[in-house]
């Protein structure tokens, strides 16, 4: 619950303490006056929290005004103009400091989201990208999840994110779904499911696409608001036969593809929205707006205000650690837990002796001395080398590499006795990937753990990181495996094997930045196989470049071959323990399954 009184109290607290010169004395007489007038609207405030019905009342983004509803989100979603004196960091520490202590009815607002269950994961990022795009935030919740999970999360509606593959996805009654009175839009395979817990028939499946011409139903004017009657591809279609309960609100010549169900609020659509549709974009704005009620905050600097909160109501007078690698994700998460807590979060970064050429004093001199978090480096190089002498098999690799890194962090977090808080940088294709697992699970146990970018996706989090004020260096930093560069050696791991990968993988992607390349791929980077010969040159440099597709689907990159030319000379050049230099071009596959094993 959020507080008013707190918040400001913390928002002052933090003010006097470190808050930059250009807001010292306004900012500071803005929150007092607020203060005063909360003291004389304190029950205003309280029904304020007891507000999901009047949030169902309020006016919708869309509806109002001759602006439609793109005016109305760009309206929504406009920041504040900005004192353009102050460097972009300090700039945004000012905003959002002052909007945590004014802009209370906003953060209010902030709670506004649809839940998204995701039943197939193509689809639910599908959707989560088009509500994002349009500031309406909505909570990705795992396939599991039961009904009340979801409605314990107060979401104002529910989206039940299924695929398309005509095999439907059955949505008991028995299980709470269709009794929570809250929206609920069922999407493809979901909504099949749904026609059949009511009691009612799905046609014969059919393996064949087909292009279908929908006619949409006058009846439901909130749903179908300027979304035009055409054409929807489906790509195993099939058709339904909804029970005498509900009301067909989409047909097609063959039969039925979409229905209402009035009492539990239940709509289903046997279609999933197409990646270039605008109509079905629309479609769901409706749904959420006009139907659920939700109104358009999300955006970067909203996420930002919303995860610095959490963490500073979650962490309290306490203190809280970071697992800090250096890439974007935990980097993101330390910034937002520093703005929230300043020094009481201990940042902690494992030097493995496994990371790529000069990568480890980059982190320390960057988070370090240029962010000036509480960092502290733990040099584990010769204990990481020693457990994995002669170890060849990648997933042994990863074993021995993860345990240690518990077994570092875990001395860490020993010696902070009130360190009971976890700040963990899971974003949503981890979750999708591992099932959410965290692989520092002894580090967590009996900690509470903190996900602040859990349901963002990599390009959403570079996004927020942007508006932290991290350098292209930092957002645009590669997936790097946990593993480090143990992963991309295809033997035994040594400080002679290493040494030559670094510089190897280096000189690639060196060359790979330097003629513009990597702005169109999602990894490219070198690994090393052994080539027993006589001469000393013993080794075989396998180059690899992908581009990917939402961070799913991945194929190799066709890179010129005047550039590959050049980076084998250079190798050969630099590198004199290097015999042979070969370009891989995987099978195009899942982007998880892009390192070597």
């Amino acid at each position: 619950m959020y507080c008013s009184c707190i918040f400001n109290r913390i928002a002052i607290d933090q003010l006097s303490r470190d808050a930059p010169p250009c807001m010292s004395a306004a900012a500071l007489s803005a929150a007092v006056d607020s203060i005063n007038k909360q003291k004389t609207a304190s029950t205003l405030r309280r029904n304020q929290l007891r507000r999901s019905t009047q949030l169902k009342r309020q006016p919708l983004f869309g509806r109002e005004g001759s602006g439609g509803r793109g005016a109305s989100l760009r309206e929504a979603a406009s920041p504040p103009e900005l004192p353009t004196s102050l460097p972009p960091l300090q700039e945004f520490f000012c905003v959002c400091r002052m909007r945590l202590v004014i802009d209370l009815d906003e953060v209010m607002r902030m709670r506004d989201m649809v839940a998204l269950v995701e039943l197939n994961g193509a689809c639910c990022r599908s959707i989560a990208r088009k509500l994002r795009a349009e500031h309406i935030y909505c909570k990705i919740l795992p396939a599991s999840a039961t009904a009340a999970d979801v409605a314990a999360q107060e979401p104002l509606g529910v989206i039940l994110a299924g695929g398309d593959s005509g095999v439907p996805y059955l949505v008991p009654d028995g299980a709470g779904w269709l009794d929570t009175g809250l929206p609920l839009l069922a999407m493809g395979d979901a909504a099949l499911g749904l026609c059949m817990s009511l009691g009612g028939s799905l046609s014969e499946g059919c393996a064949t696409p087909e292009v279908a011409e929908i006619t949409l139903s006058e009846q439901q004017p909130d749903l179908f608001d300027q979304v035009e009657t055409g054409e929807r591809y489906l790509t195993h279609p099939r058709w339904m036969t909804p029970p005498e309960n509900v009301e067909t609100i989409v047909t097609s010549p063959k039969g039925v593809l979409g229905f209402y169900q009035p009492e539990k609020k239940a709509y289903a659509l046997a279609f999933q929205v197409e990646q270039n549709d605008p109509d079905g974009v629309q479609l769901l704005v409706n749904f959420c707006q006009r139907i659920c009620g939700c109104t358009a905050w999300w955006s970067n600097q909203a996420f930002v205000e919303r995860a610095v909160e959490e963490i500073r109501r979650c962490v309290g007078d306490g203190e809280a650690v970071c697992a800090l690698s250096g890439g974007v994700d935990s980097g993101v998460c330390a910034l937002l837990g520093n703005m929230a807590i300043g020094s009481r979060l201990h940042c902690i970064f494992v030097d493995t002796g496994l990371l790529r050429k000069d990568e480890a004093s980059k982190v320390m001199t960057f988070y370090g001395d240029t962010m000036g978090l509480n960092l502290t480096r733990v040099d584990a190089k010769e204990r990481f080398l020693s457990a994995l002498a002669g170890v060849k098999a990648a997933d042994e690799k990863e074993k021995i590499i993860f345990r240690l890194l518990s077994d570092e962090l875990e001395t860490v977090v020993r010696a902070l006795p009130n360190v009971r808080i976890l700040l963990q940088g899971t974003n949503y294709n981890d979750t999708l990937a591992q099932g959410g697992q965290f692989p520092l699970s002894r580090v967590s146990a009996g900690m509470q753990v903190i996900e602040p970018v859990r349901e963002l996706f990599k390009d959403e989090i570079r996004r927020v990181g942007e508006e932290l004020g991290l350098p292209p260096m930092i957002i645009q930093r590669q997936p790097f495996p946990g593993s480090g560069l143990a992963l991309r050696i295809l033997s035994d791991v040594t400080e002679e094997k290493l040494d030559i990968l670094r510089e190897a993988d280096a000189i690639f992607r060196g060359e790979i930045e330097e003629t513009g390349q990597s702005k169109r791929l999602w990894q490219y980077f070198a690994s090393l196989a052994d080539n027993p010969a006589e001469d000393g040159r013993n080794m075989v440099v396998t180059l690899r470049a992908v581009q990917v597709c939402d961070g799913s689907a991945a194929m190799a990159a066709r890179l010129p071959y005047d550039l590959l030319e050049k980076v084998v000379q250079l190798i050969r050049e630099r590198v004199p323990q290097v015999r042979r230099v070969v370009y891989d071009l995987p099978p195009s596959s899942n982007s998880q399954a892009v390192e070597w094993r």
